[in-house]
Parts: structure tokens; sequence; C-alpha cells
């Protein structure tokens, strides 16, 4: 080999170095996963707690209701205003 093709390697090889490096960095940037819409549905208890972390699976697995934010507050109050007055 001669000096001329032992350059033309290390430089070939160098920018592909450097082009390697710039792609093992888009990952990075990109967004984490798991960064969706918030949930807006809460698990209900059989005794009327409100469970927060259960998932819908495990709410219903644990006898449990699965609300969505705002249905548990509104619901008596409907029903309540829905009756006829006397």
């Amino acid at each position: 080999m001669t000096s001329k093709n032992l350059v033309r390697i290390a430089l070939v090889s160098a920018s592909l170095a450097c082009s390697t490096m710039a792609f093992a960095e888009t990952p990075a940037s990109a967004p984490a996963k798991g960064t969706g819409t918030p949930q807006n549905h809460h698990c209900k208890q059989s005794d009327g707690t409100m469970e927060m972390s259960k998932t819908k699976k495990a709410c219903l697995a644990d006898k449990g209701t699965w609300l969505k934010d705002g249905a548990a507050a509104t619901a008596p109050a409907s029903s309540a205003s829905a009756a006829p007055k006397k």
C-alpha cells in the first residue's frame, strides 16, 4: 500500500466514525415514551374510596368501578336535582 491509499483509508474511516456518532445521539433527543395524554379515569373502590394508582384492569378485578374524572361528583347532584319536588 502506498501512503496515498493509507491517507484515503484514514479519511474514510474517520468520516464513518463521525457519522455514526451523529446517529447515536438521535434517539436520546427523541421524546420519552409514555408522555401521552394524562389519565382522566380513576378507580372507585367498593367502600367508596378513590384509588388513583390502579389501572382499569386492576380496578375491575377488585370489584371497583372505573369512573371518568368529575363523574363521581356530578352523579349524586344530578340525581338529586332530577327528583320531582312535592
